[in-house]
């Protein structure tokens, strides 16, 4: 099972970050649906459906640790250079995603799960640079974005399909947050 652990955003949030893609020129980057548009906490790439018990007590443990909370979204940003930028974004700011993320990964690492190294960015992927973009970024990017307050309720165990068509993702568990 390919998984890994997100935040959800509610529907008119989605609505808002959809509003942001350009009208014109999507030969250089392929944009995210924003039905599919959430904050990833920690990748966990494929696991064995054994190993599931363990993720399970993990985002268990993570969420009953993480008071609940307001996020907002953030300014617009980019990883990869400015002159051709890799990946196009939305940062998201709030403590309680901070502190969530920190559980998580804390917990992953007691149970010896491979961790990311680098620091976390909290952020919402726009849109990815296709392998034959000639160009730079969209025109007008990176756009205003209004600086939108939403519920950090739960925590989510994701799963990830890959197919032709972009990935499908299910959620395996949903954990409450705290309090």
């Amino acid at each position: 099972m390919r998984l890994f652990f997100a935040v959800e955003l509610p529907s008119e949030v989605r609505t808002q970050l959809g509003r942001l893609r350009p009208g014109s020129d999507e030969r250089d980057y392929r944009w995210v649906d924003p039905a599919l548009m959430h904050v990833t906490l920690a990748f966990l790439g494929e696991q064995p459906e054994e190993r599931l018990p363990a993720l399970e007590r993990i985002g268990a443990d993570a969420a009953s640790a993480t008071n609940r909370g307001v996020l907002h979204l953030g300014d617009a940003g980019h990883f990869g250079t400015r002159r051709a930028p890799g990946v196009l974004w939305v940062g998201v700011v709030g403590e309680t995603l901070m502190a969530l993320q920190r559980h998580v990964t804390q917990g992953l690492r007691e149970h010896a799960f491979a961790v990311e190294e680098r620091p976390f960015r909290a952020h919402l992927t726009l849109a990815r640079r296709r392998e034959s973009a000639q160009g730079g970024a969209p025109a007008g990017w990176p756009p205003h974005v209004d600086h939108t307050a939403f519920k950090l309720e739960q925590l989510t165990l994701m799963q990830s399909k890959l197919s032709p068509r972009g990935p499908t993702y299910t959620p395996v568990r949903q954990f409450e947050l705290g309090g």
